[in-house]
């Protein structure tokens, strides 16, 4: 049973004195609340996941999928109530993806009958009752592409069209009904491929009437980063709209031309482009557009499309099905947990982050803005306060004593080098003794010896002041002492320990320097073996590293470091990516023999 599949009409029971109920009056108003709660859910807060439901391979060919809930198209929720493991050939439809090489993890809204009782005084044929519905979730696998202009529409996109379709990859592109005049606005491209697809690169161009650019024509242009791992993505255009106002135009008015290059393969293809764009004078109008187009007809939209939880990508091999990456939530359907009204098409969502960095980097923000959710993040990166390193030094001088009557006598060292060159030095001096309560052992003092005077009974600390004159520019300095007692002996050593602070030198740049390690570093292994590597950072309180493979086809890497080798033999290489520095990298290589 799949539960409320309609809200209207909103008909609530009218009670009254004598008044019989019967089973209809009670299915009428638990209909009736769980129709104004699905509708209020569906259209304050969308469809999607609220928390949990993250799919991972558990082994290869295991899934894991997380606790959680997610409100589907209709407003139901459903609910995973505990972490679930399950092989391919457990899940609903793993009978529709055998030889295919991609496929999607879906779940929808479920309802089973529990608790079969006696329905005493039922008509025959209906004795036998269930006393309970059950809510819950379905998972099930399916190879078919999704409708994506249903499921992008639904999702608040517009203009949607299919521009590019093969079976290793499908462009999708979005284009507002409504931009403002002199305003940038957003036009999306959705790219969904497979593990086989070469790193893809397309421009889409055309003549336009309404948007700025040098040429006249509109060129959208994206290369994919050779290190992507997900199968499915956005990317994202700026374009500005002319100053222009009312006039309504075909986004590309004469069609479009799309230059597509996957690896070695490059082909072009002409296609005309449905979307129609209005061009308003200024927000106030763009919002009022907006308001009058919102209406229960576009909100409700989709309501049979289930949730994507995950695409999967398969590899076939003696009959069985193996997993060899998992994409989470590939067409975003994700529920924003704090959501912000604007009239000028602004974030819904605002996040912010904040990074540590040293105090001679400059300050820093990164802005990232995510269309289709309307979320926006920023992350600061703010410099820590300033630190200082020291040089060191340490040595002896010994000092003559004079004779005779020593009480109220000063002693002065020759000029001596104190060892850190030129510049600000700070000096401290001690005074060495022979402590006979602690056994004759050998001790210095700092500071003033008369904390050690206990009125008549003197310690055998030595009663002098030390003091030290340091001449900067000549990287030197002299010791002196002031006697204020008879001081046993014809001599006395004295310690100095002097410091340099030092800034912005090259050895604190090398203490900071973030450094990466990965082990081990060559390995052999069996075509589908498994390897584990380790990564160590230096230099860096984040330790942290994004493990990629550089070959397309030379296996996969999971974000703990295990490895399971490809079919193909070759030489293949790992690497590490420091999440403190995403210049630091280092790499491995693995011979699958």
């Amino acid at each position: 049973m799949s539960g409320n599949k309609d809200f209207f009409p909103l008909e609530r029971n009218r009670y009254f004195y004598g008044k019989l109920l019967t089973v209809r009056d009670f299915d009428n108003e638990q209909r009736y609340t769980r129709s104004t709660a699905q509708l209020m859910r569906r259209l304050a807060f969308g469809a999607g996941v609220v928390c949990g439901l993250g799919v991972s391979v558990s082994d290869d060919s295991t899934l894991l999928i997380e606790s959680g809930m997610a409100i589907d198209y209709l407003g139901r929720m459903v609910v995973i109530e505990e972490p679930l493991l399950r092989k391919l050939q457990m899940i609903d439809g793993q009978e529709t993806i055998k030889g295919k090489d991609s496929a999607y993890l879906c779940m929808r809204y479920h309802e089973t009958q529990a608790e079969p009782v006696n329905a005493v005084g039922a008509s025959s044929g209906e004795s036998r009752q269930f006393n309970i519905t059950r809510e819950g979730a379905k998972l099930f696998l399916t190879a078919e592409e999704p409708d994506y202009r249903a499921l992008l529409e639904a999702s608040g996109k517009e203009n949607v069209s299919v521009i590019y379709s093969s079976d290793k990859l499908s462009l999708v592109l979005a284009v507002p009904e409504l931009v403002c005049a002199g305003r940038e606005f957003t036009v999306d491209m959705l790219v969904v491929k497979n593990e086989k697809t070469p790193p893809v690169y397309f421009e889409l161009s055309g003549a336009s009437g309404f948007t700025e650019s040098e040429d006249g024509r509109i060129h959208l242009q994206f290369r994919e980063d050779p290190s992507e791992t997900r199968r499915v993505y956005q990317v994202s255009f700026r374009l500005k709209a002319r100053q222009m106002s009312e006039i309504e135009s075909m986004f590309l008015p004469s069609g479009g031309e799309i230059d597509l290059e996957l690896g070695s393969h490059r082909r072009k293809n002409y296609m005309e482009v449905g979307a129609k764009c209005y061009l308003c004078k200024d927000t106030y109008q763009l919002a009022e557009r907006r308001r009058l187009a919102d209406n229960l007809e576009r909100r409700l939209r989709g309501r049979d499309i289930p949730i994507y939880l995950a695409k999967l990508e398969l590899l076939h091999s003696a009959g069985s099905m193996f997993l060899v990456s998992v994409t989470n939530l590939p067409f975003a359907q994700r529920i924003a947990k704090e959501t912000a009204q604007v009239s000028d098409g602004g974030p819904r969502t605002v996040t912010t982050s904040v990074r540590s960095l040293e105090y001679w980097q400059k300050p820093d923000v990164k802005a990232n803005f995510q269309p289709s959710t309307g979320a926006l993040h920023f992350d600061f990166g703010i410099p820590s306060p300033e630190q200082y390193d020291y040089a060191v030094s340490h040595g002896t001088v010994d000092l003559t004593l004079p004779g005779g009557v020593r009480v109220n006598r000063k002693v002065f060292s020759e000029e001596i080098p104190h060892g850190l060159g030129q510049g600000m030095v700070d000096v401290r001096l001690s005074i060495e003794f022979t402590d006979h309560a602690q056994g004759d052992e050998t001790a210095l003092f700092f500071g003033n010896s008369e904390v050690f005077i206990k009125g008549k009974q003197k310690e055998d600390v030595p009663w002098v002041e030390a003091a030290a004159v340091v001449y900067p520019r000549r990287g030197t300095m002299r010791i002196g002492l002031w006697l204020h007692d008879m001081v046993e002996g014809n001599r006395l050593t004295v310690h100095y320990f002097a410091q340099k602070p030092e800034r912005d030198t090259s050895r604190i740049m090398a203490k900071r320097r973030v450094g990466l390690t990965v082990t081990p570093e060559f390995s052999h292994v069996a075509p589908r073996g498994n390897l584990v590597f380790q990564a160590e950072v230096t230099g860096s309180e984040d330790k942290g590293v994004r493990w990629t493979v550089k070959e397309s086809n030379g296996g996969v890497i999971d974000h703990n470091g295990i490895y399971q080798a490809p079919e193909l033999p070759g030489t293949y290489e790992i690497l590490a990516i420091s999440t403190a520095d995403e210049s630091i990298t280092a790499s491995a290589f693995v011979i699958v023999e």
